[in-house]
């Protein structure tokens, strides 16, 4: 298992003390600044389930080659994929 701290990407090095509640402190520019570590269960490819479902989206125009249903039950699956790291925040929907 891994973690995961939601933080954006130093610049340069950082010195991180990880609890076992999940507190993460990193000295960032001279000072030490609080995160929260998330634990990351084994898992395979992390991809942005999102923007797949948004490129496989079935449009009246595809509707041609009967494959709508099979298209359809494959985005419902991918829907309800389990969720590794929630989507960041900034990531337009």
């Amino acid at each position: 298992m891994g973690v995961y701290i939601n933080m954006e990407m130093p610049t340069a090095p950082v010195l991180f003390c990880i609890h076992p509640d999940g507190k993460v402190f990193a000295d960032l520019e001279g000072g030490w600044r609080e995160y929260k570590a998330i634990p990351v269960p084994k898992h395979g490819r992390l991809i942005d389930a999102d923007a797949l479902i948004k490129e496989l989206e079935i449009t009246e125009e595809d509707d041609h080659n009967g494959a709508t249903l099979l298209m359809a039950v494959f985005l419902e699956v991918l829907k309800s994929a389990p969720t590794i790291i929630q989507a960041s925040k900034e990531v337009n929907k």
